[in-house]
């Protein structure tokens, strides 16, 4: 490529890098604007002590129940497989007499 070309290249991508630091500039204030107008409309959280203590209390016991679940899922799941495996050796241990 001669000059010429490479400074026709260079030239179309300044235009194209112009291009894309005027959309980031506009997405930025759009952001920008947008986070202001939340900030404006925020609110007092009406919600007591003693719903806010329910609230984490009904949280934790969802937790806990989810990993019993998970627990035995994983217990199933393993004897599931000692069970094939258990079939799956005595299968071989009688054809191969």
């Amino acid at each position: 490529m001669g000059t010429l070309g490479c400074i026709n290249d260079m030239m179309r991508r300044d235009k194209e890098n112009r291009e894309l630091r005027r959309a980031s500039r506009e997405r930025l204030n759009e952001t920008r604007n947008r986070l202001l107008d939340v900030k404006g409309k925020r609110s007092e959280c009406n919600v007591s002590y003693e719903q806010l203590e329910h609230i984490a209390h009904e949280t934790r016991e969802w937790e806990e129940k989810e990993r019993n679940s998970f627990l035995k899922g994983k217990l199933v799941f393993i004897t599931l497989l000692a069970g094939i495996v258990l079939l799956i050796g005595a299968v071989l241990a009688l054809f191969c007499k």
